[in-house]
């Protein structure tokens, strides 16, 4: 799932830069088909959100047993090993054709300067930067999303650790239900990019968290997790299939199509987490998407260093439009060997040795202990 929620923001920047709709695409596609294929980057994101919250506490609880008994430093230092290397590696390289000036990099310095983008994305708040000043330049853009994430990472492990009771903090998580759709659609009223803020997709990660802890705590019958796989794939076939009805119905205006979607994931993922275990190879006919979702974090963060690349290419060669498709089937397979080589040559090794670092540190205070 993560490798299509991938699939689905390179689709989107694709199309943002290519225009598929003024091509023969949008003619012999419907709009549903083809609002699915290229508008759903957005979506994907929301997806994500709800898979990362609950990927986390399914870990947490695999590592700990129970959720208040989770080890705060390392925890926090396993997550700094796996994602702070690539974002810095990221900043650094932003930087550089930042102050080379090379087109497509460059902030505006009558937005905000070099110096505060760095920080907010290093304290994680590149959202609320956007927020104020507007859209920054893509590739620095899609750190908007890894910003709400890296400051649930923060947030949850304590909240585990200060409500002690499952329920209580069910109960919390479920108010983040209620403040998400009014933070999407009305903290800040009239600002294109308000809906970027960090309490508007609190409530996919938290759907997500839940999730994870019913999976942890319930064994549901077969016949059980197919109801819940016949709601999950309706609930996400209305958001993403059926746009006009959901918008006119009212249901975007009140911010309610984000969570409508997360719950739709969160039933798809009880529906499959029973099958997955007992039948690994189940869904080997998605095995490229299983691998696009393995390196999902690498290529998320590289992958508009290719989209512009593409772009270029193909403008300089002045391709015709029959050479759209091949030419961005292209720009996919590079995003995900660039995103590949990223995470098999710098990021896992890295990580790998922050880690082992980190168990080598705690072996010699046991032992001093």
């Amino acid at each position: 799932m993560r490798g299509a929620c991938i699939l689905a923001v390179i689709l989107l920047h694709l199309n943002i830069h290519f225009g598929f709709v003024k091509t023969f695409l949008g003619d012999i596609l419907s709009k549903k088909l083809f609002a699915l294929l290229f508008w759903s980057g957005f979506y994907g994101v929301v997806i994500f959100f709800t898979l990362s919250g609950y990927l986390i506490t399914n870990s947490i609880l695999t590592k700990w047993g129970t959720l208040n008994k989770i080890d705060l430093k390392t925890f926090y230092w396993f997550r700094f090993s796996r994602i702070i290397p690539p974002l810095a590696l990221l900043l650094i390289v932003l930087s550089v054709l930042h102050l080379t000036g090379v087109q497509g990099f460059v902030i505006d310095s009558k937005q905000t300067s070099l110096v505060r983008v760095v920080f907010s994305a290093l304290t994680f708040h590149i959202n609320w930067l956007e927020i104020q000043v507007g859209y920054l330049p893509a590739n620095w853009d899609i750190l908007w999303s890894i910003s709400i994430e890296e400051t649930f990472y923060l947030v949850f492990p304590l909240l585990c650790l200060l409500i002690t009771r499952d329920w209580h903090l069910a109960i919390v998580l479920t108010l983040f239900l209620v403040v998400s759709p009014w933070a999407r659609t009305s903290l800040y009223p009239g600002n294109e990019l308000g809906d970027k803020n960090h309490l508007a997709f609190i409530d996919a990660i938290v759907l997500g968290c839940m999730t994870a802890i019913i999976a942890a705590r319930v064994s549901f019958s077969d016949w059980r997790n197919k109801v819940f796989l016949l709601l999950g794939t309706f609930l996400m076939i209305l958001i993403l299939f059926f746009r006009s009805f959901v918008y006119h119905s009212g249901i975007t205006g009140i911010g309610l199509n984000v969570t409508i979607l997360s719950v739709g994931v969160s039933f798809l993922l009880l529906a499959l987490r029973k099958s997955h275990s007992e039948r690994p190879g189940y869904f080997s006919v998605f095995k490229w998407l299983e691998q696009m979702g393995l390196y999902s974090y690498e290529i998320y963060l590289t992958h508009m260093f290719v989209v512009i690349i593409g772009v270029k290419i193909y403008s300089h060669w002045e391709l015709d439009e029959q050479w759209l498709i091949p030419f961005s089937l292209v720009i996919i397979l590079f995003s995900y060997l660039v995103g590949r080589l990223v995470f098999l040559y710098f990021s896992e090794p890295m990580n790998l040795w922050l880690r082992k670092k980190w168990i080598e540190k705690k072996r010699l205070v046991v032992k001093d202990d």
